[in-house]
């Protein structure tokens, strides 16, 4: 079939418009419902001219539009509606989202109003996974950057667990036989690996990444291939190719009965998200497609699945994972080797020995700008090792599962040797492509994902035109990146602003001044080096001019090292000693001063100190009182905040602009 065919293909034609209708419906309000009566009309107008292409596309986004808006009335709003309401319910712990100080923070299942509903919730009681507990629970509405984030996961409110009435400890038995397979093989690897290659082969073969440390969890990231320790439809797609090389491509009729065969076995075995169900339908449709005499074109398989997903679940259209998981098959599956076989016709017959090359490259590449928006728009940034990065892990990746897969079904040790040395060669590409922090290009401005739009858009362009096409394509990409990268350096070099990081027991005032920032620590510091380091990767920053800790401890001892093994710090200023870090030592009550502000730290219970800004650590466990002019909390607390302060965990977004550069010192 060829491209002109393709993509006159209904499945192809519907699947982006059914994406924008329901991102219409979801964010166009009250013109939603005027957006699926238009859709509707064009529909019925131009299908009765047998316009069929025109009304395919209006047909999407009628049906786009109409499913999430049912979704919307169905399930959203009355959740959402109990937010401000007080509740006796029964809760399943679905993950721990943060333990730090007396507060844990999870993720609990519960019914309100017959509605299935996750909530975000906190306690000064530990839980773990798996419990079930019947909880008083004080229910809030969370942000709407959160809330948007969420929505796939079902994840509306918010809440703080005033009294655990009774909890029921998890038996520790798998409750299926794929849990019973996959607890098995994570049993023999963990007895296997040991230290890191233990952490990051059970992230990256099962998305149990609670192990992973943040100087590992944050290089992954500043790599660019955080995708691989998240189960995905990457995961799914070599699981597949391992077990597929069992038969060969003549037996069709084979390879069909084990699509049916493995397909709900491996949605099982890695997990209900999003990403795994499309990709598991899609190498579905992939499977079988020969047996009815049909072409299993990639492009025309991922936009059935994506319509499949799309009309029975709307809500997957907000999903992050969701959005790359097709997004990047799109690119390494569809534009990557179309463009590649052009590229390759330019070649001299001498040269066509580096088609190979060529294609590998060009699929990482365009897997990489296809996705750039979404990553742009939701890690605020891109990595320019990910190319790189990922062409050397994927084979790392498939020898390791590969072989995981044979230990985890014969228990035979010999089989941990392979998967121990792919695993140290990642972590050593990780350690390589991470520890470059300037390779990331912090994206944290307006317009910032449309400029990544516009390359994604004219590399699909590029890949489905003729080469004429394809030139014009390559020019404007290349022209918008540089734009892009410019603009990224004018606004990273001229910020000057003050962000806020940390969680309950710890806090940190980041003063963002160029490449370059001063870090100030309320607390202990346990916890807080991946949120520093976070916020100095979004917002440009490569380096810490002055690290203040003056609460720190012997308990931040890992914190502070993690911290100067993620990026270079100039100055470490402490009050005592901590060993195997050297640091100027001052005064418990010395201040922190930017820009004639003056910035202090106090437990959440102290209501004496006061200074223009008072970063509070620690339980809230009374209504809280301040003398700062302004007072930043970290908590998920139902006591009333005074007038003058802000909650970091509820506006994570919260920054002061500073006029000039940053003046930063400290007074005893």
């Amino acid at each position: 079939m060829d491209k002109e065919e393709l993509l006159k293909l209904p499945p192809v034609l519907f699947a982006p418009f059914l994406a924008a209708g329901a991102l219409i419906a979801y964010f166009g309000g009250s013109f939603a419902g005027g957006c699926i009566f238009a859709a509707a009309a064009a529909f019925s107008m131009i299908f009765a001219k047998k316009m069929k292409n025109a009304a395919v596309c209006s047909a999407g986004t009628a049906v786009g539009s109409a499913a999430m808006l049912m979704y919307m009335m169905s399930y959203s709003i009355p959740v959402t509606g109990y937010a401000g309401q007080t509740v006796t319910a029964a809760v399943k712990v679905t993950d721990i989202t943060e333990n730090s100080g007396d507060t844990q923070q999870f993720l609990g299942e519960l019914m309100l109003g017959a509605l299935p509903a996750s909530v975000d919730l906190s306690s000064e009681s530990s839980v773990e996974v798996g419990d079930v507990a019947v909880a008083v629970i004080d229910l809030e509405q969370t942000d709407k950057e959160n809330e948007v984030r969420d929505l796939a996961n079902g994840i509306f409110l918010s809440g703080n667990v005033t009294e655990f009435v009774e909890i029921e400890k998890q038996s520790g038995e798998a409750t299926n036989l794929f849990e019973q397979i996959r607890n098995g093989m994570i049993s023999r690897l963990s007895g296997e690996l040991f230290g890191e290659e233990r952490q990051l082969a059970l992230s990256m073969f099962f998305g149990e990444d609670g192990g992973l440390s943040q100087t590992l969890s944050e290089r992954i990231r500043i790599s660019g291939v955080s995708h691989f320790t998240a189960v995905s439809g990457a995961h799914f797609a070599v699981l597949a190719s391992v077990v597929l090389r069992f038969f060969p491509n003549k037996n069709r009729r084979a390879r069909a009965l084990f699509s049916f065969f493995i397909t709900p076995c491996a949605v099982f075995f890695f997990g209900f998200t999003l990403s795994v169900l499309r990709s598991s339908l899609m190498f579905l449709i992939m499977g079988i497609a020969p047996i009815f005499k049909r072409e299993s074109d990639p492009l025309n398989s991922l936009c059935i699945a994506v319509c499949i997903i799309l009309t029975t679940m709307p809500q997957a259209v907000l999903d992050v994972g969701f959005a790359m998981s097709v997004l990047g098959v799109f690119g390494a599956g569809i534009a990557g080797p179309a463009i590649s076989e052009k590229l390759c016709e330019l070649l001299p017959e001498k040269a066509k020995f580096v088609s190979v090359p060529i294609n590998v490259f060009m699929s990482s590449f365009c897997a990489v700008i296809c996705t750039a928006p979404v990553s742009v728009a939701a890690f605020k940034g891109l990595s320019l090792n990910a190319v790189a990065a990922s062409i050397l892990i994927m084979p790392l990746l498939t020898v390791g599962m590969t072989f995981m897969l044979l230990l985890g079904l014969t228990g035979a040790g010999m089989f941990a040797i392979p998967i121990e040395l792919s695993v140290k060669l990642i972590i050593m590409i990780v350690n390589l492509f991470g520890s470059e922090r300037r390779a990331f290009i912090g994206l944290n401005f307006f317009g910032a994902w449309i400029l990544a739009g516009i390359c994604a858009v004219f590399t699909a362009m590029a890949a489905l035109g003729n080469m004429k096409m394809l030139r014009r394509s390559c020019a404007v990409t290349a022209a918008v990146s540089v734009l892009c990268t410019a603009v990224s350096f004018g606004v990273n070099e001229n910020r000057r602003e003050i962000r806020f990081v940390g969680n309950s027991s710890t806090s940190a005032a980041v003063v963002l001044c160029g490449e370059k920032a001063d870090v100030y620590v309320s607390g202990s510091g346990v916890g807080i080096a991946d949120d520093i380091s976070r916020c100095m990767r979004e917002n440009g920053a490569y380096g810490i001019n002055m690290l203040a800790a003056l609460d720190s401890d012997f308990s931040g001892e890992l914190a502070l090292s993690e911290l100067l093994q993620l990026t270079d710090i100039e100055s470490i200023i402490l009050k005592e000693n901590i060993s195997g870090i050297p640091a100027r030592l001052v005064s418990e009550n010395s201040t922190f001063c930017v820009n004639g502000m003056t910035i202090a730290s106090a437990k959440a219970s102290d209501s004496e100190t006061s200074a223009d800004i008072v970063l509070y650590h620690g339980t809230i466990t009374k209504p809280p009182q301040t003398s700062a002019e302004l007072a930043v909390y970290f908590t998920n607390t139902s006591y009333d905040l005074p007038k003058n302060s802000v909650n970091i965990y509820r506006n994570r977004e919260y920054c002061i602009k500073l006029d000039g550069n940053a003046i930063v010192e400290l007074r005893p």
